[in-house]
């Protein structure tokens, strides 16, 4: 069984790779395709060990690395770095695999860029182990989501540009032995922020009153963060989602509904 903490210390190195890293192609195991116009790097599997993955922002406190919040399991993990090669900025490199990941049931967790990261020496050294990983701060770029389907998947993203102007991407693949049942939600911040890169945001059924009343809050705290974002909603469940966030005082006008498909859930699409 998983478990998710706040404010959590996150294992050392040591211990978080105790597992045996095995020989076979971590690439092979990925539920998404390799950015075309990249270059191979680095690639770890490990079974059997105890993971976090961090869903909040970190920061050392009293020379111990703490996660605002992660979620631990136990399963295998699959650790892959590219390096983005011909010129393209890493966040092309990003935008293919998280798109490839939006297309499948999903919770997104967590997403900062930039200096709201933290810093990346943390993200590169203490949480992904790769020191490849490390550069500026505002030239990073991390994301966390959970796959939904069977089996249940935890998939992170980070994208660095270093000082010699060289960009690298990594993810890390978690299947729990054991499915994570605690309700993971993202933070408003983090829905605006994919709604603006990806132009999308699939929420699951809403059938269940409060499972569809926290996304209610959620996404009445996301429209506060951003007066002027206008919203088509489609999806079985778009109907009573509208009228909730009317009624939790979102405007009309900055909503309309689409088609009702798919028949359950709701699909969010930002209006320019």
């Amino acid at each position: 069984m998983g478990s998710i903490t706040r404010s959590a210390p996150l294992l050392l190195a040591g211990l978080l790779f105790a597992g045996v890293l095995q020989a076979e192609d971590a690439v092979s195991t990925l539920v998404v395709e390799p950015f075309t116009h990249s270059r191979l790097v680095d690639q770890r599997l490990q079974t059997q060990g105890d993971q976090p993955v961090v869903i909040g922002s970190i920061r050392r406190i009293n020379n111990q690395l703490r996660a605002e919040r992660e979620v631990r399991a136990s399963g295998d993990l699959a650790s892959v770095s590219w390096e983005i090669l011909d010129g393209y900025e890493p966040e092309v490199a990003f935008s293919h695999l998280l798109g490839q990941l939006l297309e499948q049931p999903h919770t997104l967790l967590y997403a900062c860029d930039g200096r709201e990261c933290g810093s990346s020496s943390l993200w590169a050294n203490q949480v992904l182990h790769n020191s490849r990983l490390y550069g500026p701060d505002e030239d990073q770029r991390y994301l966390a989501l959970r796959l939904d389907a069977e089996p249940q998947r935890f998939i992170t993203l980070y994208s660095i540009t270093r000082g010699n102007r060289r960009s690298y991407l990594n993810m890390t693949q978690l299947t729990p032995d054991q499915p994570v049942q605690q309700a993971l939600y993202p933070t408003p911040s983090t829905l605006l922020k994919v709604l603006r890169s990806e132009n999308n945001l699939a929420l699951p059924s809403l059938q269940d009153p409060r499972l569809r009343e926290d996304w209610t809050r959620l996404l009445v705290r996301m429209m506060r963060l951003d007066s002027l974002l206008r919203l088509q909603l489609d999806g079985g469940d778009a109907p009573q989602l509208a009228n909730d966030m009317k009624a939790a005082g979102v405007a009309a006008s900055r909503m309309q509904l689409g088609e009702p498909v798919p028949a359950e859930g709701a699909v969010l699409q930002r209006i320019r």
